[in-house]
Order: structure tokens, then C-alpha cells, then sequence
């Protein structure tokens, strides 16, 4: 959904910088994580009120670590008010068995059993000015006390926000950290998600990027957007493509266009591009299921680094 942008809004953006290990990342170049509370309708651009997010550690590390979150109130000025502000929002940090391997907690909407594992800690925020603009540490953690996965490589911690109550968006985002009061990357780690919903920096040509990981049996990826307002021209560059079009919704709906996947392609990470049209800032969600109709996962440090489009030069040459 567009917005009105305020000034202390756009002051906020120019000045916060790039900080380390951050989610939403520099390579994303999101303002915000979005989370909107119970009593909100979809058009306002959440389609569920929940939002999953994942940390890996790995394996080797040892060293305690901290889930940080920046401006986790609603009710302060990077927040969406929607009349008085009145939203309460949890934080969960799961770990343990299920928290990662449980199929539910890695699908598109919230289903049974999304909230298995082992809650090592949560917090409800309300409209509270301690927080602005402020962060909030949760930790001293353990990283074994995640659930071990092979396929990442190390522990894996979930973290749920929900918005419980009121119609309000919470703008937020993640950090993990070494610190309780500074962002101090952990080596080896990255953040990813299934679905995200978020808010997209203000200013024509403003460009967001989203980066699903395409492993070796994907052979098609189908994008699904929603509630973009038409706000953005959206693009897919791989090693393969380079800036082939993408389908945006409108206010309040669901689009989505599906994308053959390329040999080349494969073990790689593919970017798609959300170019804003207007100043408005806007509030959408997007995902990606493979060909099984699967959630692909995407990573704010995309794996295998940002792609780049190889030219494919061919030059025949005849002699006389």
C-alpha cells in the first residue's frame, strides 16, 4: 500500500547508513521489515499478520550470540499508524528440534506446527517510545541450543513476529550479533526467510533486491507478489537473464509469473528487481515456490554472492 512520507521518515533513511549482518541487508537495499497487527486488512499490504525469519550459525562457532531487533514497538515514527496506535507485536526466538525441519515453519502462511521448537525467548511490544528507533537484544544465546542442519551447515534459530492485536504496521529489523549493544556480524552467518513482508525505500528508481537461492533440482520458479500497487517495474537478472520482466500486482491483490530455470542457473542465487515509479514509500509481500510448489528460500546475503549476467558473445569467423 503507498503512503504519505513523512520527513523524519526520509531523514531516517538517508542517515541510518549500512550496518553489518543487518536484515533487511545492503544487498537487499529494503528499508524495512513489515509486520501489521491483527485487526489490519490485507490491503494495507499484509496478507497474514506473521512473519518467519531464520539465523544460521555455523557449526563451528561457539562463541554466544545475540537475535537483536531494531524499533520493535509500534507507535514510533518509522511505524505505520492506521488511527491511534494500538498494536501489540510478539517476538519468538525458537531453537531446538523442529524449529528449521518442521515443513510447516518454512511454508508460505502460518499453518499448524509453524511455531515448533524449543522457545528460548519472547517479548510483546506495544506503543512504547523506549523503543524508537532504538534496538532490543535477545541473548546471551547458545548456538547449539538451534537446531542442527545439515543442509545449512549449522544451527538454525527461527524468529516469529506476529502482530496480536490493533491494525497498525510495525516496521522492524534483525540483527545478529557477537554484542547485547552492538551489531558485530557472526562469522559465517546469514539470515533468510520463505515469505517476506517489507517496506520498499522511497524515490523513483529506487531499486529493492530479493534473492531466492536455486538449488539443483529446481527447473522453474514462480514469483508471487503482492499488494505492489503498481508501484514498482519488477525484473529478473541471473547469470543467465538479465532484466526479464516480471509480473506486479496491484492494491490489495496477488500476482504472480513463472520463470524457467536455466542448467547455469542452478547453485546459484537469482535477483529479482523491484524498481519503484513514484516518491510514495509502499508496503508489499513477496515469496517464490518451485516446481513442486515448494517455498524457495531467499537470503539476505545471497549465496554464492549477487549474481552477475555472463555475455555470451558468439563471433564466426571465415577464412579465405
Amino acid at each position: 500500500m503507498k503512503k504519505y512520507i513523512p520527513l523524519l521518515f526520509l531523514i531516517a533513511i538517508v542517515f541510518q547508513g549500512y550496518k553489518a549482518q543487518v536484515t533487511p541487508s545492503k544487498f537487499e537495499n529494503i528499508a524495512y521489515l513489515l509486520t501489521f497487527g491483527q485487526g489490519s486488512t490485507p490491503s494495507w499490504g499484509d496478507d497474514d499478520h506473521v512473519q518467519i525469519h531464520f539465523f544460521v550459525v555455523p557449526q563451528t562457532e561457539t562463541r554466544p550470540i545475540y537475535i537483536r531487533v531494531y524499533d520493535p514497538s509500534t507507535g514510533g515514527e518509522l511505524d505505520t499508524p492506521n488511527g491511534p496506535f494500538d498494536t501489540r507485536t510478539s517476538f519468538t526466538i525458537y531453537g531446538g528440534k523442529g524449529a528449521y525441519s518442521t515443513k510447516e515453519a518454512r511454508a508460505i502462511n502460518p499453518k499448524k506446527n509453524y511455531d515448533k521448537g524449543v522457545i528460548i525467548d519472547r517479548k510483546v511490544f506495544v506503543n512504547e517510545a523506549k523503543y524508537d528507533k532504538k534496538w532490543y537484544s535477545f541473548g546471551p544465546i547458545n548456538p547449539r541450543e538451534g537446531e542442527f542442519s545439515k543442509e545449512m551447515k549449522g544451527y538454525v534459530f527461527k524468529v516469529i513476529c506476529k502482530g496480536l492485536s490493533g491494525n497498525d504496521g510495525n516496521a522492524y529489523e534483525y540483527a545478529l550479533s557477537y554484542k547485547a549493544d552492538a551489531n558485530i556480524p557472526v562469522e559465517g552467518g546469514n539470515a533468510f526467510t520463505y515469505e517476506m513482508c517489507f517496506r520498499l525505500k522511497p524515490g523513483v528508481r529506487q531499486t529493492a533486491h530479493v534473492y531466492p537461492f536455486i538449488n539443483k533440482k529446481v527447473v522453474s520458479i514462480e514469483q508471487h507478489n503482492f499488494d505492489a500497487d503498481n508501484d514498482v517495474d519488477m525484473r529478473l537478472t541471473s547469470v543467465t537473464k538479465k532484466l526479464h520482466y516480471v509480473k506486479e500486482s496491484g492494491n490489495g491483490g496477488w500476482m504472480k509469473s513463472l520463470h524457467k530455470i536455466d542448467e547455469g542457473e542452478k547453485n546459484t542465487s537469482v535477483d529479482f528487481q523491484l524498481i519503484k515509479k513514484t516518491e510514495d514509500y509502499n508496503d508489499m509481500v513477496i515469496y517464490f515456490l518451485n516446481q513442486y510448489e515448494e517455498a524457495v528460500p531467499f537470503f539476505s546475503t545471497p549465496i554464492g554472492g549477487v549474481p552477475k549476467y555472463k555475455y555470451k558473445i558468439d563471433v564466426n569467423y571465415k577464412f579465405d
